[in-house]
């Protein structure tokens, strides 16, 4: 509330009553009554004063509105105490109106008061040329004045020769002065009434201007009285309305703290209230609790006997059914039949047995069979026996023919044994030398040698300053025409160094396209040479299938590490010596193999952010470990390399997946190059990665509205055409290519055609390059959107490239080139 206080106090304030500007000559009486709230000499005009006003009963209104909410959610009035919140906010917006329509009065006053300044730029005006015609008057007597004393001249010359010649020219002397004298009589009386003239005129503008000042000035005066007086009045009502405003707002606090009292004993009572019903809740639960208990266990009891009934009957049940499975679930009279069946066979058969044999003749039956079985047996055994000779001497004729082939192989096995061993205990001594050797050896002996390389571990001096990109760019050009190593010359446009250099605030992997001979190895090692940076090439090869084709491979025997150049290239770009510039490593051929591949880890990192971009070398730490590897077995990324592909398109190379070509800054060099003479530049350290960086993000910081502007066309103008008829779309990684790619190509001296052309060529309409479904008619309308489209982004220039790909795609299908 006290907050609230201080905001009515500062609304209250009273505000400075306008003045008008002064009329030359006349003084202004300074304003009385209110607070100053210009600086001192300055003079507000009505419709500042009007605005003013507005201004502070809109807030009082705002202000008063805040604090009558907050009484109506701090307590509702009961038992018609409380204020008429309705009422006062009605009250306060009819003040509210009324000082708003005031306010307009104010404007018409200083609409009135701007045409008073126009009569007045009228009055100048007509004294300006009341000036004018004062001028030529001037000029007019000052040629009258010449002519009078080019008369008075001759006067005097004629009478020298009036003197001259006083005997015989007396009558000629007269009628000449006479004459004479009628002449400059003329030219007096013409300058006379010029001056008469003249001086009527002057009198009459001089009347004039002084009665439209003096009445300029009455009118001013009267509209500069009329509006302090209103202010005075508006000043002193807006007081009255705040004094009643602070009235009622003591009064409606008063009864808001009332009812907060109230409010306060009736939450005590219902606390009270509320735990004496929790008791006597507790205290019926327990008596329920105790009744429901008693219920259970006599529900549980009977439930307890009935489950032993149920199962004696369960048991009663069982036997019943195993007894009629006994019995095949068969009817009782079938059973009874069956029973009486038997007993009739039982006696069949114990009349049949005692009419059999007796028990001697069945003894000596059983005797001689058992003879026979006897018989049987050794008759078996022999013919058994009989076989086993036969084989026995068989065999014995052959057993000196096995014993000496049995001796020849023996001879031959332990030969090749003593050679085995032979082999073996060499095996075993050139192990134990490679373990004696391997003990304090890095596993890593490349990166090793680095860590002790002492050209490697100081850092040079940098160049850490890059004040224009433009002209970076061209001294880039220069440098990377003239080689001192060679006096081979390299001729790359602007246009290529600013994409180039655009391309690596994009993105980290580049892809350079062309047919063979345009440049695209030379260029990255050029541009690392021009900067100062290391550079190096690595030549992929047909047979990479995965990565330890691309970094090497550990062998475990020799507990060795065979480190490929494109690893040393890495861990080298992290030493002191490259650690703050840019280093660039030059995939030669990447398309031999899949990239998608053997650069699947690459890939995969670049996406992630700074801190997780690593490479795992090792599943477990080794010691020695170089010093720049993690936990003994990862190296990081390091975010200062740039990895760039070269790419040629025949039947002995592969083509790269479309995520490789969204990820990646795509450039296609020209057939043809722009010649120039170079010229040599002075020596200069390396270009530090600081300021490198620095300059990208100056130019994204200063171009970003036309980096928006630009996705924003190529979204708006293309999405519809390209994602319904080819079935092209995009992402948000085309939007932060664009925002990071187009700053520098502006900042470079490109234009914004350069940059769109060349995002639209390489990242979307690359993409409907030899397709099958693609129809001519999709192509044309693609065309023709393009050219209806494109004078929408305001930049000078032809989208060359995009227009280039259209019309090859239209000549690869046959239709009409014209179109």
């Amino acid at each position: 509330m006290s907050k609230n206080k201080n905001k009515h106090r500062q609304q209250a304030a009273p505000v400075k009553k306008p003045d008008l500007p002064p009329a030359p000559g006349v003084t202004t009486p300074a304003p009385v009554g209110i607070a100053p709230s210009l600086n001192p000499g300055e003079v507000a005009t009505p419709v500042q004063a009007a605005q003013a006003i507005t201004s502070i009963h809109s807030q009082v209104l705002e202000a008063a509105t805040e604090s009558d909410i907050e009484v109506a959610m701090i307590a509702t009035p009961s038992n018609g105490d409380g204020i008429d919140l309705e009422k006062a906010v009605r009250e306060l917006s009819e003040a509210f109106a009324m000082c708003k329509a005031r306010s307009e009065r104010m404007v018409r006053l200083e609409a009135g008061e701007a045409s008073l300044q126009e009569s007045q730029a009228t009055l100048l005006q007509q004294q300006s040329r009341l000036a004018a015609d004062q001028r030529d008057i001037d000029e007019r007597e000052a040629g009258l004045k010449k002519r009078e004393d080019e008369f008075r001249s001759l006067e005097d010359s004629l009478r020298g020769r009036e003197l001259n010649a006083e005997a015989g020219f007396v009558a000629e002397r007269r009628a000449s002065l006479q004459l004479l004298d009628q002449e400059a009589a003329a030219v007096r009386e013409e300058l006379s009434r010029a001056r008469g003239l003249m001086a009527t005129e002057r009198a009459e503008w001089d009347s004039r201007w002084h009665e439209q000042d003096i009445k300029v000035r009455a009118d001013l005066e009267a509209l500069r009285a009329e509006q302090n007086a209103a202010h005075l009045k508006v000043a002193a009502e807006l007081d009255e309305q705040r004094r009643q405003f602070e009235i009622e707002s003591s009064r409606a606090r008063t009864d808001v703290k009332k009812q907060q009292a109230k409010l306060d004993v009736l939450a005590e009572v219902m606390a009270e209230d509320r735990a004496a019903f929790d008791l006597r809740v507790q205290q019926r639960a327990g008596a329920l609790l105790e009744d429901a208990g008693a219920k259970y266990r006599d529900l549980e009891a009977r439930l307890d006997a009935a489950r032993t009934e149920r199962d004696a009957l369960y048991e009663r049940l069982r036997e019943r059914e195993e007894a009629e499975r006994a019995l095949g679930n068969r009817p009782l009279s079938e059973v009874k039949q069956e029973l009486d069946n038997l007993i009739k066979e039982r006696k069949s058969l114990a009349d049949r047995l005692a009419k059999r044999p007796s028990e001697d003749m069945v003894a000596r039956l059983e005797t001689l069979e058992r003879a026979q079985e006897e018989w049987e047996a050794d008759r078996a055994r022999l013919s058994q026996e009989l076989i086993s000779s036969r084989a026995a001497v068989a065999r014995s004729s052959i057993a000196v023919t096995e014993m000496e082939s049995l001796r020849d192989q023996k001879a031959a096995l332990e030969t090749g044994r003593d050679l085995l061993q032979a082999a073996l205990e060499e095996l075993r001594k050139d192990v134990d030398d490679r373990i004696r050797r391997s003990d304090g050896v890095s596993p890593f002996p490349s990166c090793s040698e680095m860590d002790r390389d002492e050209a490697l571990q100081v850092s040079p001096p940098m160049y850490d300053e890059i004040p224009d990109l433009s002209a970076f760019c061209e001294d880039l050009q220069q440098r990377i025409a003239i080689d001192p190593a060679s006096s081979k010359v390299l001729h790359y446009s602007l246009s290529d160094i600013r994409c180039f250099l655009a391309g690596m605030a994009m993105s980290r992997l580049h892809l350079l396209q062309g047919i063979s001979g345009t440049g695209k190895t030379s260029l990255p090692l050029a541009m690392a040479r021009a900067l100062g940076a290391g550079s190096t090439l690595v030549e992929v090869q047909a047979g990479w299938r995965d990565r330890q084709d691309l970094i090497g491979h550990f062998n475990a025997f020799e507990r060795r590490f065979y480190e490929a150049e494109f690893l040393q290239a890495l861990y080298r770009a992290q030493c002191p010596r490259y650690a703050n510039s840019v280093y660039i490593v030059v995939l030669d051929e990447m398309n031999l193999s899949h990239p998608e591949q053997y650069f699947a880890d690459l890939l995969s990192a670049l996406e992630q952010d700074p801190q997780h971009q690593k490479l795992d070398l090792m599943t477990a730490s080794v010691e020695p470990a170089p010093a720049l590897l993690q936990n003994g077995r990862t190296l990081p990324l390091p975010g200062n390399v740039w990895f760039v592909g070269t790419a040629n398109h025949d039947e002995t190379t592969k083509d790269f997946a479309d995520k490789t070509y969204d990820r990646a800054h795509v450039m296609e060099l020209p057939r043809h190059r722009e010649f120039f003479k170079p010229k040599r530049s002075k020596a200069r350290p390396p270009v530090s990665l600081t300021a490198l960086q620095g300059a990208f993000s100056a130019a994204q910081g200063l171009y970003q509205k036309q980096a928006t502007d630009a996705y924003r066309f190529v979204d708006g103008s293309f999405a519809d055409i390209l994602g319904r008829q080819f079935r092209v779309g995009w992402g948000n990684r085309l939007e932060r290519q664009m925002l990071d790619f187009v700053p520098v190509v502006l900042a470079g001296g490109g234009t914004l055609t350069e940059a769109v052309d060349h995002v639209l060529s390489t990242k979307l309409l690359r993409k409907i390059r030899d397709r099958h479904d693609t129809r001519p008619e999709d192509l044309e309308a693609l065309r023709i959107a393009v050219e209806d489209a494109w004078p929408r982004l305001r930049s000078e220039g032809e989208p060359l490239k995009s227009k280039e790909i259209i019309r090859s795609e239209l000549r690869r299908l046959g239709a009409d080139e014209a179109a």
